[in-house]
């Protein structure tokens, strides 16, 4: 599972830029980000959602 801290490093390496994000669920709950390009595995969605609701989202583990 993806964390606060993970995400937020993300940011400030630049592998994440701008308000979207885009993540994969798991049984409800962020399992991982997603940056563009990258293979995802058979059956995974990606969604992209708000950057600050994900942020809010992580903050509550």
């Amino acid at each position: 599972m993806m964390t606060y801290d993970e995400v937020m490093e993300a940011i400030e390496r630049g592998f994440i830029k701008g308000d979207k994000i885009s993540i994969i669920r798991r049984n409800g709950k962020i399992h991982d980000y997603v940056l563009s390009g990258e293979k995802v595995e058979p059956g995974e969605i990606v969604v992209k959602e708000d950057l600050d609701v994900v942020l809010e989202e992580l903050k509550e583990f």
